[in-house]
């Protein structure tokens, strides 16, 4: 009995090994991948504040300047068209900061880890 209690506690010590080796290796993944998406997240920020004046301007200028806009155009125009026109000046707004996020954010990469995980995909498929 004691020879082959001996045995299998030799075979566990290379198993713990390899799973400290592997929780080791897990952990760096890990790390990398996050450091790796922190900094996408960091490039993509201007994209992100672009996107937020965008909607801010849309809802604020709609809110707060829409009534009087409306009561100054109708002096001159009947109130549907003087709607109308209030509308389509503050949209076009909104639309032109909108249009400058879509550039920002199309210069962006994507917040994913992919270089990591294209790292990690070389490591496991080397020879070896």
């Amino acid at each position: 009995m004691g020879t082959s209690g001996e045995a299998a506690r030799v075979e566990e010590e290379p198993l713990e090994g390899s799973l400290e080796e592997n929780l080791a290796l897990a952990r760096q993944v890990i790390e990398a991948a996050q450091r790796e998406m922190a900094a996408k997240a960091k490039k993509s920020l201007p994209a992100l504040r672009l996107g937020a004046l965008a909607g801010t301007l849309g809802l604020v200028a709609t809110a707060a300047t829409y009534r009087m806009s409306v009561q100054l155009l109708e002096r001159k125009l009947p109130p549907e068209l003087a709607s109308f026109v209030t509308a389509a000046a503050y949209g076009s707004g909104a639309g032109a900061a909108a249009l400058a996020a879509s550039r920002k954010w199309r210069g962006a990469p994507a917040p994913l880890p992919t270089d990591t995980a294209r790292q990690v995909a070389e490591i496991l498929t080397e020879p070896g």
